[in-house]
């Protein structure tokens, strides 16, 4: 007669995919991220799904002396580590998005429809809301980015993996009283009104991402789910 060890097996997520399962069940907490997110991946559609735009972002960045920087999904099936490749693109590439919707608006051969879409997303991207978001989008993934890196190294224990965990939680957190490096630049838009050298105008439509909900969500979610 054999036994059947299988039942005697116990099947664990890696320390790096429950990390994601973490983020992925934090957005459904966050109402605001998910507009944040549809509108990112609004901006990956637009630039993938058609060369032409992607050429004429292009040679607005050279314009500018900007590197080119293609943007991508943020918060879907991969780690984490890339959607930080994607929101820090879009924080690098910002003026040249404005500026190319810009011109996108202005084009004569461009139909109504096509100019007020381009002119709805720079109402969007060229305000004081969204940029507020960025830049603590950007802080957050990008100590989660660095957590991710940590997690899938091979030589990783799961006591230096703890000790990982818990220094990216306590980093977060300290964003509630320090700004990180993104949102210590944001912070000063309140006086000027401009960033990366783009005047921002109010947009009062958008739903903005309350920075202390998210990060409590955040922790509490991670050592949940990770711990």
């Amino acid at each position: 007669m054999r036994y059947d060890y299988n039942c005697l097996l116990v099947l664990l997520h890696c320390l790096n995919h429950r990390l994601e399962l973490a983020v992925h069940d934090s957005i459904k907490y966050i109402g605001a991220l998910n507009h944040f997110k549809s509108f990112i991946d609004s901006l990956y559609v637009l630039y993938n799904a058609s060369s032409k735009n992607q050429n004429e972002l292009r040679n607005v960045c050279n314009e500018l002396d900007i590197l080119f920087l293609k943007l991508g999904r943020v918060l879907n099936v991969c780690w984490v580590a890339s959607s930080w490749r994607a929101i820090n693109a879009v924080w690098k590439t910002f003026p040249a998005l404005c500026n190319h919707f810009c011109n996108a608006v202005n084009d004569s051969t461009k139909d109504s429809k096509t100019r007020n879409k381009y002119l709805g997303l720079k109402k969007r991207l060229a305000s004081p809301e969204f940029v507020s978001d960025l830049g603590l989008m950007c802080d957050c993934l990008q100590e989660l980015s660095m957590l991710s890196n940590q997690l899938q190294e091979r030589t990783t224990t799961l006591i230096q993996g703890q000790k990982h965990i818990k220094r990216t939680i306590r980093i977060i957190e300290s964003f509630k009283v320090t700004p990180g490096e993104h949102m210590s630049e944001v912070s000063k838009l309140k006086e000027v009104m401009v960033f990366k050298n783009i005047q921002l105008s109010t947009n009062t439509k958008l739903i903005t991402i309350n920075p202390k909900q998210f990060k409590v969500q955040e922790e509490k979610i991670s050592l949940w789910k990770i711990l």
